[in-house]
């Protein structure tokens, strides 16, 4: 059996910092909640769909009316984010 002193003193010490995990654990299961809600409705999904292939239209076409030099320069930029994005760690 825990002695009420002991008890009082775990509280005082490790419950401010148990709360906040508490708090934080909360929001997040609670935020990835509604995100999946949000995700798994129909029309929803579909529009985000639609949205990733017009921005991919877009930079398509962005691409081949620019200048030769432009072109360079985009494709260089565009090798360097895959490189940092290859090169993050894994969570």
């Amino acid at each position: 059996m825990v002695k009420p002193e002991f008890k009082k003193i775990f509280q005082f010490l490790y419950g401010p910092f148990i709360n906040v995990v508490y708090f934080f654990m909360r929001s997040y299961r609670v935020n990835r909640d509604r995100l999946n809600y949000f995700l798994n409705q129909g029309k929803v999904k579909s529009v985000l769909q639609s949205l990733a292939i017009i921005i991919l239209l877009l930079w398509i076409v962005t691409f081949l009316l620019a200048p030769e030099e432009k072109r360079k320069e985009l494709t260089q930029e565009m090798k360097q984010s895959f490189e940092k994005f290859r090169s993050s760690p894994e969570k």
